[in-house]
């Protein structure tokens, strides 16, 4: 007969445990990490839970799950547990793989200094700074995300300088970008973040695009349509326009759809495709594309 599975039956146990504690205490990674999620875990028990599992390293925590997953519901509580952001944040644990090693704790790194900047720790900035130097994209983002979460003026000058200096991935360039447009003054950010729509990196252009939609801010709006037929990245553009989530901007894409060239109207087509739940604008699409069996295409492959 086979024996049971002492990590699926504590798993299924913790569904209707009342006492998370133990299952804090648990072997299993897996087991330490669901029980983190609960409700009724308690900061007191996930930071004995963190502190416990940190010398192990990969052994006790491999890919870094149950730690990751303690931060996390840490920050959520919104509590000061400055000891285990800190590990966090300084924490490196590489393991085996099919070529060079991995560092497993790219993300808790990031997540670890966010703790940090949410408690408003002195520490802090010095923190992040430190880290957006680090080799690991993930991490690196998550400094931007704690430079931002800090609200301090000072950390506006440091994402201003990263973003002038870049970086290899466009996915961190596009959170230093978010991280401005969150940090603020609002004015400011956008004029600032403006100026990379038509820079000579077309992903950093991109990325700028992007993130302005993905603000919702209303200057935003000016900006994006006012860079539009000058831009070498009208597609981004217009998807940063509807991520806008404005009425003046739905009605842009549709113009280019209607009256717009070819390949403006397709981009816009498919920027509009997170509105395909929307029966109101899926009808007036469906009016619009099919004079062209060009967008008809466009829209069957994008809208569905």
């Amino acid at each position: 007969m086979k024996r049971p599975d002492p990590v699926l039956e504590a798993l299924d146990a913790l569904r209707d445990a009342a006492d998370v504690a133990p299952f804090l205490r648990n072997r299993s990674h897996r087991v330490v990490a669901k029980a983190a999620g609960m409700q009724a875990a308690t900061a007191k028990d996930l930071v004995e839970a963190f502190l416990r599992l940190l010398p192990g390293g990969a052994k006790s925590d491999p890919g870094c799950v149950a730690k990751l997953a303690i931060v996390k519901a840490l920050i959520e509580r919104e509590d000061p547990a400055a000891e285990v952001y800190f590990s966090g944040a300084r924490h490196v644990q590489l393991e085996a793989s099919w070529g060079e090693p991995v560092d497993t704790a790219a993300e808790l790194r990031g997540v670890g200094v966010i703790g940090l900047a949410r408690m408003a720790h002195r520490e802090a900035l010095f923190e992040a700074v430190k880290l957006l130097s680090d080799k690991e994209a993930e991490t690196r983002i998550g400094a931007l995300r704690a430079l931002a979460d800090s609200g301090n003026a000072d950390a506006e000058l440091v994402l201003r300088f990263k973003a002038d200096s870049g970086d290899r991935k466009p996915e961190v360039m596009g959170e230093c970008f978010a991280a401005l447009l969150r940090l603020g003054p609002k004015s400011r950010a956008v004029s600032f973040v403006a100026g990379f729509l038509e820079h000579r990196n077309r992903e950093m252009a991109e990325g700028a695009a992007i993130a302005l939609g993905e603000s919702r801010m209303a200057e935003a709006w000016h900006v994006l349509r006012d860079a539009f037929e000058r831009s070498s990245v009208q597609s981004a553009i217009l998807l940063g326009m509807s991520l806008l989530r404005n009425d003046e901007a739905i009605e842009f894409l549709f113009g280019q759809i209607e009256h717009g060239r070819e390949r403006a109207a397709v981009s816009a087509i498919d920027a509009l495709s997170s509105y395909r739940g929307d029966s109101v604008l899926r009808e007036r699409m469906e009016r619009i594309v099919g004079k062209s069996a060009a967008l008809r295409k466009a829209y069957q492959d994008t809208w569905g």
